[in-house]
């Protein structure tokens, strides 16, 4: 009979003449055909793309991962979801990687290139081929996102960020109840913020101790263009990525890793930074990796946060 095409031996109905015993027959195997028609149909009409896009980690471990968040610009600016999506002739981009810096972050050409690595990325993810460049290239792409993220919350622009530039938390004595409710408190300036002249860059940093570490050094005693370079990861790294990881949200000190090459090369900027050292060896503790030295750091480790997560 043809409506016993999805029918199995124990759904016969053929000779049954109980009408109640036909009837449930007659249920199961419609519903099962019903199922299999709504299976179908969602094999051959994909789910719309949310806008958050998963891509693959440096971690070669699926339950690390990073990720790009397009923000509401990306339904309303150059670039759609969907372009982000159905665009197909990628560039390169792991070879401009280097000259996408926190410099602009008002303006269009860092949105575009935020929004067109997203795809790249995304694309990679999907094809299931994370090369080792590609994950190199996310690392950089991540902790300099995070810079820019950072600057649009201290309302930095284009031109408060220009070479040559001054803090203007130094120039202006702005306190912290300017900022206490717009700001997280990660990026609260420090007295030395308030009073020693800087380039804005060192605002950046969610790190307090950090940031003062960088103040008391001396502009003249370092060279800032490395260590911006060096920051992101810019370096040429035999095994692995260099600078520092973002793991979590751009202001949040616990997201952030510091890699061994960048911990090795700046010893001094990482002293007395007992949360990054914390976090650095959470994040080496998720991914198998053997914990940071506190020599780096000079600091005694006494716990983390998310250490109870691990257990």
């Amino acid at each position: 009979m043809p409506h016993q095409v999805d029918a199995g031996p124990e759904d016969d109905w053929t000779g049954v003449t109980d009408p109640k015993v036909r009837k449930l027959l007659q249920d199961r195997v419609n519903q099962r055909a019903s199922r299999q028609r709504k299976k179908a149909r969602d094999a051959s009409c994909p789910q719309e793309e949310k806008d958050e896009i998963h891509v693959l980690s440096p971690s070669t471990k699926p339950r690390l991962s990073s990720h790009i968040y397009l923000d509401d610009q990306s339904r309303t600016g150059p670039f759609s979801s969907r372009d982000i999506l159905d665009c197909s002739d990628l560039q390169p981009w792991s070879k401009k990687i280097d000259s996408f810096t926190a410099c602009e972050p008002d303006s269009e050409r860092t949105e575009q290139f935020i929004l067109q690595f997203s795809n790249w990325a995304l694309q990679n993810y999907l094809k299931g081929s994370p090369r080792t460049d590609i994950l190199l290239s996310l690392v950089q792409f991540n902790v300099t996102r995070a810079l820019v993220m950072n600057a649009k919350l201290l309302g930095l622009t284009s031109e408060t960020m220009a070479r040559g530039a001054r803090s203007h938390i130094a120039s202006t004595g702005i306190n912290h109840v300017t900022f206490s409710n717009a700001l997280p408190s990660s990026l609260l300036p420090t007295s030395l913020q308030r009073t020693v002249p800087h380039h804005p860059w060192i605002d950046l940093l969610p790190v307090p101790e950090l940031r003062d570490n960088i103040l008391r050094q001396g502009e003249n005693s370092y060279d800032e263009v490395q260590l911006c370079r060096d920051l992101r990861g810019c370096q040429s790294v035999l095994n692995g990525p260099g600078g520092v990881i973002v793991w979590g949200e751009p202001w949040d000190p616990l997201g952030w890793e510091v890699t061994e090459v960048f911990a090795g090369k700046w010893p001094w900027l990482l002293e007395g930074c007992q949360s990054l050292f914390e976090s650095t060896n959470y994040w080496r503790a998720t991914k198998g990796e053997p914990l940071t030295h506190q020599r780096f750091y000079g600091t005694q480790i006494e716990g983390h946060p998310r250490i109870d997560e691990l257990k």
